[in-house]
């Protein structure tokens, strides 16, 4: 069994969900999702954001043109207790693989939205890891919010490697801005080979059950058998 350890820094919630109506700071840490995906037209206003890890004591007004660097400032400081998470001694031996969003293929990698692949490179920015895009979409799909849900067998048949060769002797953390079910973290991970020390790192994670704080780190584990011909993942929030 297949297991990638990952790293959330808080819990997205859907507007108006019951879980949402019991966790405190939902409405937050759902505007930094929706500001960081940066998939909606018009773009969302700008939200009041105050989220323990930021350096800021206050309320941050975010959107769409600072939620990457609001973000990257709660991980700045703490690159030594990210690294050790992910079981690494050293960050420069980390490879941040951004997940491809719907429109990312290999010849729109510059200019398609492509979030995660900013927010890579401005966490190499501030000393944690080096960016490699070793994966895109084999054609531009329709996004989730067009009610476009696909399988993780769907979604890996529509990855395909880019030339970049995967890193010799480091660890792979796969980036992504919302991790749901895990299927595009385990899809990414089949592509690449499945064998390489591999963890994820995303925004947030969905939850359908109340939470103690959705501004508030969690920790997950995705779960797939990589030897199944079909792609059955399986996703536990901590």
């Amino acid at each position: 069994m297949r297991k990638i350890r990952g790293l959330a820094l808080g819990t997205y919630y859907a507007k108006g969900a019951d879980a949402a109506r019991g966790t405190p700071n939902a409405s937050q840490m759902r505007g930094l999702v929706y500001a960081v995906k940066d998939n909606r037209d018009p773009p969302n206003p700008k939200q009041s954001i105050q989220h323990g890890l930021h350096p800021l004591d206050r309320p941050v007004q975010v959107d769409r043109t600072n939620a990457i660097e609001y973000v990257t400032a709660m991980l700045a400081n703490r690159i030594d207790k990210l690294t050790k998470f992910f079981k690494v001694e050293d960050p420069d031996a980390i490879t941040l693989v951004p997940v491809p969003s719907s429109s990312v293929t290999a010849a729109t990698i510059q200019t398609a939205r492509f979030r995660t692949l900013r927010l890579c490179h401005a966490l190499a920015g501030v000393g944690f890891g080096h960016v490699a895009v070793l994966a895109v979409q084999r054609k531009a799909v329709e996004g989730k919010t067009k009610g476009n849900r696909r399988t993780a067998d769907e979604i890996f048949a529509g990855f395909a490697r880019t030339s970049t060769p995967i890193p010799r002797g480091s660890t792979l953390v796969l980036v992504d801005d919302n991790v749901q079910s895990g299927a595009s973290i385990a899809a990414l991970d089949k592509l690449l080979g499945a064998s390489k020390p591999t963890a994820a790192f995303a925004v947030a994670v969905t939850d359908s059950q109340p939470y103690e704080d959705a501004a508030k780190a969690r920790t997950f584990k995705i779960e797939y058998d990589e030897t199944d011909r079909e792609l059955d993942v399986s996703i536990i929030l901590s």
